[in-house]
């Protein structure tokens, strides 16, 4: 079982998006996931398709402060077949103030095991320890970084972090594994740039480039990923591209995508 948790401390930087579509590529290839949403906005359980009229006996909260267990707590995700979902709800903004938190995702791991084969983790815009509890649960970190400059200064402040307080004593080793760049529009010079500086800065960890796309929003809206959306869209293919090394298995757009970026 793999653990992913995508972060980064910056609103709008296109992490619930990228969870969304992480979890929908580990379902079509036939695994299991349980998607994890911290965001006390419930943005990825909305973008998987729950709604209001969903039946939920528990969330994302409860199993934090071992009200419920995973297992107990997880639904189906309605747009994603072969999904589960522990949703995110207000419950969560009072967790930051309790330190217990900090651990107890990785406390409750045991539990997944044989029930799901991969877990997604879907943070907060904040280095809380809400989002310290992802970063110490996880075995593989993917930051989604806008090419803005806010965003990617942001980066920084989160690989501090997890070198100062994760790497040390909670998961030892632990980095940022990789670096998706998002919102993406090669004919702006800043975003050029910007994926250039991460490229040198982060030297292998850095995806290909995912353009920015009214179908993001679009899918959104709808309560799907946008690759279930709209999976013939460019967005789609680059989502496909740039998640394929993350997951270890190649996409069959990977190469196209690519291509297009080089002659973008």
């Amino acid at each position: 079982m793999t653990v992913y948790a995508v972060a980064l401390s910056k609103g709008g930087s296109t992490k619930t998006t990228t969870a969304a579509e992480l979890v929908a590529a580990l379902a079509r290839r036939g695994r299991r996931v349980l998607a994890i949403d911290l965001d006390q906005q419930g943005n990825l359980t909305t973008r998987l398709g729950v709604t209001d009229d969903t039946e939920v006996s528990a969330v994302a909260a409860d199993v934090l402060t071992a009200e419920a267990t995973a297992p107990e707590a997880a639904i189906d995700a309605p747009s994603v077949p072969g999904a589960s979902v522990l949703a995110g709800t207000h419950d969560l903004a009072s967790l930051d103030h309790r330190p217990e938190v900090i651990t107890a995702l990785r406390d409750h791991l045991p539990e997944v095991v044989g029930e799901w084969d991969d877990v997604v983790i879907d943070t907060p815009p904040a280095l809380g320890l809400v989002t310290l509890a992802a970063l110490a649960a996880a075995d593989v970190v993917v930051a989604a970084v806008a090419c803005e400059t806010e965003a990617y200064d942001q980066l920084d402040r989160l690989v501090e972090v997890i070198a100062q307080r994760i790497a040390p004593r909670m998961k030892p080793g632990q980095r940022v594994h990789w670096i998706v760049p998002t919102r993406y529009d090669g004919r702006r010079l800043l975003d050029r740039d910007v994926v250039d500086m991460l490229t040198e800065q982060h030297p292998g960890r850095v995806t290909t480039p995912v353009r920015e796309a009214v179908a993001a929003r679009d899918a959104y809206t709808s309560g799907m990923p946008v690759s279930v959306f709209a999976p013939g869209s460019p967005i789609a293919a680059d989502y496909a591209a740039a998640l394929a090394p993350i997951i270890g298995t190649p996409e069959p757009d990977a190469q196209v995508s690519a291509e297009h970026h080089a002659t973008a």
